[in-house]
C-alpha cells in the first residue's frame, strides 16, 4: 500500500483499542493524514467500520505502516494490557530510523517510561510520554493532554497535540513537561484524583438514599440541583441523574462500574505506591483504589472511641438540612482530595526533579471530560496567585471554604456510622483534615525517643 511522498501520512498510530481508534478518527477529522495499525484483526475491522467518514489508512503490517509515513516519522503508541509499551517497542525498533519520534500515549508507569526513553535515546530516536485524560469521549472529541519530552520533540509535535486537546475559553488543555516520565506521573495523579472523586460521589449519594425517604422523582430533583453550583461538571451531571426513574443504565451504575475499574486498574496501585515512596499521605485516593482494608467494625469502633469525631453543630433530619449537610461534606472532601493530589505532585517535583508548574496542570485539568469541575477554577486561581503555595489548604479562600464545611463533613461521617454505612473516602478526608490541623498528633508520642534510665544517666556522669 505504498503511496507517493505527497500523500504520505503525518502520523502513525499503533494500537487500536477504543482510545487509539477514537484518537485516529479525531485526528483524521482535523485534516491530519493518519495511518493506523494493530495486530488484532477485530480491532482493525472496528476502525474500518467507524472510519467511513474519516480518511484513516489501515496498514497491513508494521513495514507497511512505516512506508506510509512522512519522514522523519511520528508515531503514537496506544499500548494496553494486551500490548504493553515494552512489547510494542520490541516490534517497532527494527523499523525505526534516526530522527523518528515515538509518543507513548498509554498509561505507562513513569519508571518504565524512563527506561524506554534511555533505550530509544541510544538509537537516536526521539521519545515523548503522553498522558491523555478524558477516556473514550476525550480521545474522540478533545482530551486533556499531558506531554513530556525534549524541547525539540515538544515543538515538533505542538500542532498535533494542541489539535488533539480539548479547549477551555479558547485555550488548548495541553501541559508540557521537560521529560517523558513527568507526563506519565501527572497522568497517574490525575487518575488517582478522579477515582477519589468517584468514591466520594458514590458514598455521598448512598447516604442521601439511605437518609431521605423520598420518591425517585424527588431524589432525582434533589441530587440534580447540585451540579448547577460549585460542582458544575461531568461527574455531577451524571450524578444528577442517579435516581432517574425508569432508566435501566442509571449513572449510579456508571459510578459503580467506574469504581470497579479503578480498583482493578494498575494506575490505582501505582499512585498508592508512589505516595508511599514519596512519603505523602493520600488517604482519600487510597480509599478509592482499595488499598485501605480496614474492616467496617474497626472503623465504627474508632468513631465511638474518638469524641472529637462527634458532630458539634445542630443538624435536622428534614430533606433540606440533609441536602445541605451532604453538599457541604462533599464540597470539603473534594477540595481535600485535590489537596492530596497536588501535594503528591509537589513531592515528585522536589524529589524526582520534575519541576512541575501546578498552575499549568490545574488549568489543563479543567477541560477534562470526567474531572472537570468549577472547583478547579478556584484552585487554578489560588495556584496562579501563589506559585509556591505549600499546600492547597494553605490558601486562605480554599481553607476557609473547607473549614466552613468541616462540621458538615464530620456529621456526614457520623451519620454513616448511625446508618451502618461504610464511607472510607469521606472518613479518610476527615482524617486528612484533622491531621493537617493538629500540630501534635497521637502518632508523635511513639516518635519521641525514650529518655535514658536514671541509673544510666548517673553512670554516665560518673564516667565523665
Amino acid at each position: 500500500m505504498t503511496v507517493s511522498d505527497a500523500t504520505k501520512s503525518d502520523v502513525g498510530i499503533v494500537g487500536l483499542d477504543v482510545i487509539g481508534r477514537n484518537a485516529a478518527l479525531h485526528l483524521a477529522e482535523l485534516d491530519f493524514n493518519v495511518t493506523a495499525f494493530d495486530w488484532g484483526q477485530h480491532k482493525t475491522r472496528a476502525l474500518r467500520e467507524q472510519s467511513t467518514g474519516a480518511k484513516v489508512r489501515v496498514a497491513a503490517n508494521l513495514p507497511d505502516l512505516m512506508a506510509n509515513l512522512r519522514q522523519p516519522r511520528t508515531l503514537l503508541i496506544f499500548g494496553g494490557a494486551e500490548a504493553p509499551t515494552s512489547l510494542v517497542l520490541n516490534q517497532l525498533l527494527p523499523e525505526l530510523k534516526l530522527g523518528d519520534l515515538l509518543m507513548d500515549a498509554g498509561d505507562s508507569y513513569f519508571k518504565e517510561t524512563a527506561q524506554h526513553k534511555s533505550r530509544l535515546a541510544e538509537r537516536g530516536i526521539q521519545f515523548m510520554g503522553l498522558g491523555l485524560a478524558g477516556g473514550e469521549i476525550g480521545a474522540r472529541h478533545g482530551a486533556i493532554v499531558m506531554a513530556g519530552g525534549a524541547s525539540e520533540a515538544r515543538e515538533r509535535t505542538r500542532p498535533l497535540l494542541e489539535a488533539m486537546a480539548a479547549a477551555v475559553r479558547g485555550e488548548p488543555c495541553v501541559t508540557y513537561f521537560e521529560t517523558a516520565p513527568a507526563a506519565h506521573f501527572v497522568k497517574l495523579c490525575h487518575d488517582g484524583v478522579e477515582y477519589a472523586q468517584l468514591q466520594l460521589l458514590s458514598e455521598t449519594f448512598d447516604l442521601l438514599q439511605r437518609t431521605l425517604i423520598l420518591t425517585d422523582e424527588e431524589l432525582h430533583d434533589a441530587s440534580r440541583a447540585w451540579h448547577l453550583g460549585v460542582f458544575n461538571g461531568y461527574l455531577m451531571e451524571i450524578s444528577g441523574r442517579v435516581f432517574e426513574p425508569d432508566d435501566k443504565q442509571t449513572p449510579r451504575l456508571v459510578l459503580q462500574e467506574r469504581l470497579h475499574f479503578a480498583r482493578n486498574d494498575p494506575q490505582g496501585k501505582r499512585v498508592a505506591q508512589s505516595a508511599w515512596e514519596l512519603e505523602v499521605p493520600i488517604p482519600t485516593i487510597e480509599a478509592a483504589v482499595g488499598t485501605l482494608r480496614v474492616a467496617a467494625t474497626e472503623r465504627r469502633q474508632a468513631l465511638l472511641a474518638a469524641p472529637f469525631r462527634q458532630p458539634v453543630g445542630r443538624f435536622g433530619d428534614d430533606a433540606e438540612s440533609v441536602l445541605d449537610e451532604l453538599h457541604g461534606a462533599l464540597h470539603a472532601a473534594m477540595v481535600i482530595t485535590y489537596a492530596q493530589g497536588m501535594a503528591l505532585l509537589v513531592a515528585a517535583s522536589e524529589h524526582l526533579g520534575f519541576q512541575f508548574n501546578l498552575h499549568e496542570i490545574s488549568r489543563a485539568w479543567r477541560g477534562c471530560t470526567r474531572l472537570r469541575t468549577s472547583l478547579l477554577d478556584d484552585i487554578t486561581t489560588a495556584l496562579q496567585a501563589t506559585p509556591d503555595l505549600p499546600g492547597l489548604l494553605s490558601d486562605d479562600d480554599l481553607s476557609q471554604a473547607v473549614m466552613a464545611r468541616q462540621e458538615n463533613l464530620r456529621h456526614a461521617v457520623w451519620r454513616a456510622h448511625q446508618l451502618d454505612a461504610v464511607v472510607p473516602g469521606l472518613l479518610a478526608s476527615l482524617d486528612y483534615l484533622d491531621a493537617s490541623r493538629e500540630a501534635w498528633l497521637p502518632v508523635n508520642l511513639i516518635q519521641v525517643p525514650p529518655r535514658p534510665p536514671a541509673r544510666a544517666a548517673i553512670h554516665s556522669e560518673a564516667i565523665l
